[in-house]
């Protein structure tokens, strides 16, 4: 599925040496959420060309993700010989196009002007929900920071933990760009939050939730305060399926509301008091 953030003929395959270990699992179906793309034998075929003419990105792949070493041998050991460069190209394209969630994350102003989801969002859609005034505050995930910058408007420190280089380093230039004095980028990942039990006022995330519900709960529990809030909060959207992740958290003791997107989409907003 294409959300047409971008346009895969515009991009480098080059642009695989700009990503995180992370996210190198997931082309080779190493990632939490399963296997994804590679149980299709097509991006297989077309990963196995684009890796092997493209020694450097192979050597990068093996070197930062060595764990993938065997699925890379698996997947070259049947590529055609002599291909010629369009056809070498058509399969870095296809490969691209697949990874697209992942290819934007390397390129935050591509996230911000045509991800509808963050371009189209507004703060007060976070802001309403809770009270930030004078809160310590986490946002996992942040992205290129949608909800974090939102919530340093009132806040009185912002913690935004993300696992993605590109983006922290976005952050940080946006942050010294404004001025910003309460906002703090750091690196993390919501399975091992890296803070003290009872740390923060409002621990918050967009789409974070999902691999592992109980687990991804039970690590934001362990760090919000006793009164405090966890919010999920997502932007705007196309009307992605939604009733999974709206029962999981429903099941968790969350409340919601629900507003029709300017995409026309579906969009829920999800917040638990906790007590301890």
């Amino acid at each position: 599925m294409s959300y047409g953030w971008i346009k895969a003929e515009d991009y480098s395959f080059n642009s695989i040496l700009l990503m995180d270990r992370w996210i190198l699992r997931y082309f080779v179906g190493m990632g939490q959420s399963g296997v994804g793309y590679y149980a299709d034998p097509e991006y297989r075929k077309h990963l196995g060309i684009a890796l092997t003419y493209n020694p450097a990105v192979r050597w990068y792949f093996e070197n930062k993700c060595p764990e993938s070493k065997e699925c890379i041998a698996s997947l070259i050991q049947d590529t055609p010989q002599n291909l010629t460069i369009s056809e070498v190209r058509a399969s870095e394209i296809y490969v691209i196009q697949a990874q697209e969630t992942f290819m934007v994350y390397l390129y935050p102003e591509v996230m911000e002007s045509n991800c509808g989801y963050i371009r189209d969002w507004t703060p007060d859609r976070l802001l309403s929900i809770v009270d930030f005034t004078d809160k310590v505050v986490l946002d996992i995930g942040s992205g290129t920071g949608r909800l974090a910058f939102a919530a340093a408007q009132k806040a009185k420190k912002v913690y935004a933990s993300e696992p993605i280089d590109c983006l922290r380093e976005f952050m940080r230039d946006k942050i010294k760009k404004q001025g910003i004095k309460n906002m703090v980028v750091l690196d993390g990942v919501v399975e091992n939050i890296p803070y003290e039990d009872n740390t923060f006022d409002i621990v918050m995330s967009a789409c974070v939730f999902g691999d592992d519900y109980d687990a991804e709960y039970a690590e934001m529990f362990r760090v919000v305060k006793a009164g405090g809030y966890i919010i999920d909060c997502d932007g705007e959207n196309s009307g992605e399926e939604l009733e999974p992740r709206k029962k999981e958290l429903l099941q968790l003791g969350f409340e919601y509301s629900h507003y029709i997107s300017k995409n026309g989409g579906d969009v829920y907003r999800y917040w638990k008091q906790v007590f301890k």
